[in-house]
């Protein structure tokens, strides 16, 4: 396990899962791995470079379907994901580290919390992990 905070201000690079970079998918990843010692693949075994950003995210929801169930945003607890709308109209995948907080990537802070009653307007959906 480590310390939470190390999860906060990493930087975005697309298609990257490290503490030196990362992007949406590559956050969730670190969390479910340093918090709960779970590997969610993330990917369909192909690079989602999100050149084509609304099949990738269907590609994405694909990929989440296989191992987490779609649950009602107002049911939202700790460990669960979410897809949130950002400024192209298409989802960015986050977590919740509690029922007050998500962490997801900003491309320009990195890394960050945000609290859930601001994001409520913005959640497409959640997904609860099966295990």
């Amino acid at each position: 396990m480590i310390d939470f905070n190390k999860l906060i201000g990493i930087p975005f690079r697309l298609n990257r899962r490290d503490f030196k970079a990362c992007d949406c998918r590559g956050i969730v990843w670190l969390y479910y791995k340093y918090t709960r010692d779970k590997e969610y693949p993330f990917t369909d075994g192909k690079r989602i470079f999100f050149r084509n950003v609304k099949k990738d995210m269907v590609r994405m929801i694909k990929v989440l379907k296989t191992f987490a169930t779609p649950i009602n945003p107002n049911e939202l607890k700790e460990g669960d994901m979410v897809i949130i709308k950002n400024a192209g109209n298409v989802g960015a995948l986050g977590v919740c580290i509690n029922d007050k907080q998500v962490l997801h990537m900003d491309k320009v802070v990195g890394s960050c919390l945000t609290k859930l009653r601001y994001l409520k307007e913005l959640i497409l959906t959640g997904y609860r992990p099966n295990d």
